[in-house]
């Protein structure tokens, strides 16, 4: 392998890497609030407690 190719394919994998590390700040931005296993409770348990 050459070392221009190692260097386009690094390049490559950084950039993906940095898509998706944007993207998920993003996503997060738009929805705040639980996400998933965050241990807070469902509405569902939410009604219940405030009866």
């Amino acid at each position: 392998m050459t070392p221009q190719l190692q260097t386009i394919l690094a390049l490559v994998v950084v950039a993906a890497a940095a898509f998706w590390l944007v993207r998920r700040a993003l996503a997060k931005r738009k929805h705040p609030g639980c996400g998933s296993d965050c241990a807070c409770p469902t509405s569902d348990l939410k009604a219940k407690l405030k009866s």
